[in-house]
């Protein structure tokens, strides 16, 4: 599904974001990639949805080197991933149901099929009695819903997580965290880079630590020697 075979950036002649990082996520798996700042992290998800191409080394994802694809194929590319960020990247002028059908209209997907298809995913996050609203009306934990919504509707095979919970109380967390749990048991493979110690280890998934763009850790939970390196940041 995603294969990361000894893959370099370089920013300048003597500085690396990652380095000869190798790396495999197969289809289905639920993965946690942490690191404190400056770690990594943000490099490989750039890397995953396109943003970066590596200096050197090859990245697969989908059987495809995805470093060769050409910039017009790109958009068809990144419609096999759903992507979520830290602070929601809502369209402040268009309501929950809007948002939402956006993802559906851009890939022109036909009125009718958009209302069925919209009304059913917010009913899966919870969200059917809040079509109407605006962004400023919500919660962060309800924003995050909409964003999730928005980035599972056209059935994504990977889900792309970026500090989905950064922002969020414990409460909302809890429930962001159970939607991406469900929508990995349906199917979906989903990373999640995060700070949150307690998120990851409130789930036995995998976790890969990441330090000065290498991979020092790559097991399921968490040992104290991560809980303390995590939480010192």
């Amino acid at each position: 599904m995603i294969k990361f075979n000894k893959v370099s950036l370089k920013y300048d002649k003597d500085s690396y974001a990652i380095r000869d990082l190798t790396l495999k996520i197969d289809e289905g798996e639920f993965v946690f990639i942490v690191g404190k700042t400056g770690a990594g992290k943000s490099t490989l998800f750039k890397l995953l949805t396109r943003e970066l191409v590596p200096t050197s080394g090859s990245i697969k994802v989908f059987k495809d080197n995805i470093e060769y694809i050409s910039d017009r194929l790109i958009p068809y590319y990144r419609r096999n991933l759903g992507v979520i960020f830290q602070d929601f990247k809502l369209l402040e002028d268009r309501n929950v149901f809007e948002n939402v059908a956006f993802a559906q209209e851009v890939i022109g997907v036909n009125s009718f099929k958009i209302r069925k298809r919209v009304i059913k995913i917010l009913n899966m996050v919870g969200l059917r009695n809040k079509a109407s609203k605006m962004p400023y009306e919500l919660s962060g934990g309800e924003k995050q819903k909409v964003a999730i919504a928005r980035a599972i509707i056209n059935k994504p095979r990977i889900l792309l997580a970026d500090e989905p919970t950064g922002n969020l109380d414990e409460i909302s967390t809890n429930e962001i965290i159970g939607l991406l749990d469900s929508i990995n048991q349906n199917g979906t493979t989903v990373v999640v880079i995060t700070h949150d110690v307690h998120l990851v280890g409130r789930m036995n998934k995998r976790v890969i630590r990441l330090d000065e763009g290498n991979i020092i850790y790559d097991d399921f939970g968490l040992d104290e020697q991560i809980k303390k390196y995590m939480m010192s940041e």
